[in-house]
């Protein structure tokens, strides 16, 4: 009971500290095609009419989560689409080798990156588990020891599993294209279209769609979920 009471807290606090502000995109009522401009209010009781401390504040300014619109796919044919990719990026991509430690969190999913190079990134983020594009909010924080880290966040929230994978990288304007090999899963490939403050859920959809159909990507191919949830359903079938 001790370690689900200390998980709990650690992913309660996590997602107090990153919880986005309500925000509701409007545009001009002029019929021009102004861009976009995200409106944004805290939810507060009527009765509290108290100025924020000074603690308020600096948390405020730190609740916009960073967002990206994401698809996740089966890829049949790795080479091929490295090729377009390739062409796409006009790069050979960079290789990245990964190992993702999920641990248990009753809200979102955190987990733990190694890169297997004495560095990593511990990594929250909310997405929901749908095929097609989907957003993403994230935060990200950097470790140069993530060897130690994961032991104390095993001990403390324990593990849910492990991904290992190796990633190839491309760049295509403001989208990440990842060609990932999946131990125990096979080819995926995932786009991440970065979003621009000034962009909607909608801007994201329609870029990260029209990079699929480039890239040769069917609807047919998309997956939902992460690759731990692929991983964790395997294991059921079995």
């Amino acid at each position: 009971m001790r370690l689900s009471r200390q998980s709990a807290l650690l992913c309660g606090q996590l997602g107090v500290l990153y919880r986005p502000p309500l925000c509701e995109v409007s545009r001009s009522q002029s019929g021009g095609e102004a861009p976009p401009q995200r409106q944004c209010s805290a939810v507060k009781s009527r009765g509290d009419t108290r100025r924020p401390s000074s603690f308020g504040r600096a948390l405020s300014s730190r609740s916009v989560m960073p967002s990206n619109v994401e698809i996740k796919a089966n890829v049949s044919d790795p080479t091929g689409f490295a090729k377009k990719a390739a062409e796409l990026s006009q790069s050979e991509g960079t290789i990245i080798r990964q190992r993702d430690t999920f641990f248990n969190c009753s809200r979102a999913r955190l987990k733990l990156r190694d890169f297997m190079n004495g560095t990593g990134q511990l990594i929250y983020y909310e997405r929901p588990d749908t095929d097609g594009p989907k957003l993403s909010r994230y935060s990200i924080s950097p470790t140069s020891d993530p060897q130690s880290l994961r032991t104390v966040l095993s001990d403390a929230m324990g593990v849910k599993g492990e991904v290992r994978k190796e990633r190839r990288l491309f760049v295509v304007g403001q989208t990440r294209v990842h060609l990932d090999a999946v131990e125990g899963l096979g080819n995926y490939m995932e786009l991440e279209v970065v979003m621009r403050p000034e962009q909607t859920v909608e801007d994201g959809q329609q870029v990260a769609e029209e990079l699929m159909e480039k890239l040769g990507v069917s609807k047919e191919s998309l997956v939902t979920g992460a690759y731990m949830d692929l991983l964790l359903e395997g294991d059921k079938e079995t």
